[in-house]
């Protein structure tokens, strides 16, 4: 089957994996949905799902569209004091999910502290501490020794870090 996606030819030579969930349908925006409120007239989480419509911004990505809350930031700096990592690539579709998770200012604490670029045209890029920590492909978590690839709810990244705090989380991953 030969390629012909200007974006999927551009990212053959990588060695790197954006690792996530099944397949998306065309029907998905990079716009989050919001579900209906609950009973108790309270906001249940948006889901988050990204399907590009445009080619990513090089070594940067795409533009992070959702607002962090009080959880999102207490959980990006407590993950940011026990030391976790976060493996990236600026044109992964998926690590661009994990950011819209976390919201632009939680995801802002992470990128000034604990995100480390894989992809040498990226920014900052450290394709050699990618390469020693064996990561299998994008987005991945080390945490406490363990390692989490793929897009992860923010409740599975607490459970996995220790974080106690809030867990009013406004975003979960689409499944």
């Amino acid at each position: 089957m030969a390629i012909k996606h200007p974006v999927l030819l551009a990212l053959l030579p990588l060695s790197i994996i954006c690792v996530g969930k099944g397949s998306r349908s065309a029907l998905h925006s990079p716009i989050p949905t919001v579900l209906a409120l609950t009973k108790d007239n309270q906001k249940s989480p948006s889901i988050i799902f990204f399907l590009p419509k445009e080619r990513p911004q090089p070594g940067v990505g795409w533009s992070i569209t959702t607002t962090s809350g009080k959880a999102e930031l207490a959980l990006a700096r407590h993950l940011v004091n026990i030391g976790a990592k976060e493996y990236v690539a600026w044109w992964c579709p998926h690590c661009h999910e994990q950011k819209q998770l976390f919201g632009k200012q939680a995801y802002q604490i992470i990128n000034d502290s604990i995100k480390v670029e894989c992809d040498r045209r990226g920014i900052n890029p450290h394709p050699d501490l990618c390469k020693a920590a064996k990561v299998p492909g994008v987005p991945t978590w080390i945490i406490n020794g363990h390692q989490y690839s793929g897009v992860q709810n923010l409740k599975d990244l607490a459970k996995a870090s220790g974080y106690n705090g809030d867990m009013n989380f406004r975003y979960i991953q689409s499944e």
